[in-house]
């Protein structure tokens, strides 16, 4: 089936978009691939809406403003499908994989809540989309997310590391996916690059550590280092988290790049903290996401660690892109009833399919 998925994440950059022809299951073509990027003004409206949002209860008092903007983000999800299908020779599309924009992911009070129109992006394109992944998940005990894993699990057996590596994605929240004894595993581990987004916004003019070059200039805090590990690590029980779950308030005081610094070490300690958990014969990381472009956590995960640190791109996958074309192929395996999710990988009670489809003519 030819499947489009899209992506955009909590850093709230822009939106990635990937054409796949897939069986959902071992057999995946990647066709194309394009990012649109977001207005200043559209990013500022969100952040702002974000903000707003903290509970349910939230979600019913901002109502109009949020089916506003769900209108909003599905326009904009719109020109960018628009834009992929143009570069690539307009294919007859099977199936579009919709994840939308997370607004509030509460998974202990059985909430995640996205920001998107399905209905209008089937009309827009008479094709069948499929919206709401994670709501299944959560109506059978799991905590809906992380759900990328299937897909990590089509690159690790691709590449035939199965045996040996850990797929490490670096988004707003970092999450890992391995294989063992044939089991798939996920979980999310903690802040990406969500933290050090919001504090480069906050500090300064950018938005953005890029390549890692602010951090790179800093010292790490190695009180607010320890501390903040202490206290995640004590308090950490879920197997997926929100940006909501974490703030930037003790890194006051702090220098923009000390601040930099200290939450690049905090991710990357937390990655490897995850990965000393595993078996011993995982001795690779393979990274993709935004995070694996930035330097001094990259440097930081080689420095500390004897494991053997590669970034996705060197096996001609594009890092960018792992998300939008992992949707894609949940949208399939959605439609073809396939599961999407596991004990092992979000906590559901019992192997479960997910998405609900909404027709396009």
């Amino acid at each position: 089936m030819i499947s489009i998925g899209t992506m955009s994440g909590t850093s709230c950059d822009g939106i990635d978009v990937s054409v796949i022809d897939s069986d959902g299951e071992q057999k995946v073509k990647i066709l194309n691939n394009f990012y649109l990027k977001y207005s200043e003004d559209f990013k500022e409206k969100f952040f702002k809406l974000r903000k707003k949002i903290l509970n349910v209860k939230d979600l019913e008092n901002n109502k109009v403003l949020i089916n506003s903007f769900s209108r909003e983000v599905t326009l904009k999800h719109t020109e960018a499908i628009k834009k992929v299908l143009q570069i690539s020779n307009n294919p007859k599309v099977n199936i579009i994989g919709f994840h939308g924009v997370t607004l509030l992911h509460d998974p202990k009070k059985k909430i995640s809540f996205q920001l998107g129109v399905p209905e209008l992006l089937a009309q827009n394109f008479n094709t069948d989309v499929i919206f709401n992944f994670r709501d299944n998940d959560i109506l059978h005990g799991g905590e809906g997310a992380p759900l990328a894993t299937v897909f990590h699990e089509y690159i690790l057996k691709n590449l035939k590391k199965e045996n040996d590596s850990v797929i490490i994605n670096i988004g707003g929240i970092a999450n890992g996916s391995y294989i063992l004894n044939n089991i798939l595993y996920s979980n999310d581990i903690g802040p990406g690059n969500c933290l050090l987004d919001e504090w480069i916004r906050q500090n300064s003019k950018k938005k953005m550590d890029i390549d890692g070059s602010i951090s790179s200039k800093g010292e790490c805090n190695k009180v607010i280092f320890e501390d903040f590990l202490n206290h995640y690590q004590y308090h950490s029980t879920n197997r997926s988290l929100d940006i909501n779950d974490f703030n930037i308030s003790q890194f006051r005081g702090l220098t923009l790049e000390d601040g930099a610094k200290t939450l690049v070490c905090i991710t990357a300690e937390l990655i490897l903290d995850f990965f000393k958990k595993l078996d011993k014969e995982k001795k690779a990381i393979v990274l993709c996401g935004g995070g694996r472009k930035n330097k001094t956590l990259v440097n930081y995960l080689k420095k500390k660690s004897k494991l053997t640190i590669e970034i996705i791109d060197k096996y001609s996958f594009d890092g960018d892109f792992i998300e939008s074309q992992a949707f894609a192929f949940l949208a399939i395996r959605s439609l073809r009833n396939k599961f999407l999710s596991y004990p092992t990988t979000t906590g559901v009670s019992k192997p479960a399919t997910g998405g609900k489809l909404y027709k396009g003519s």
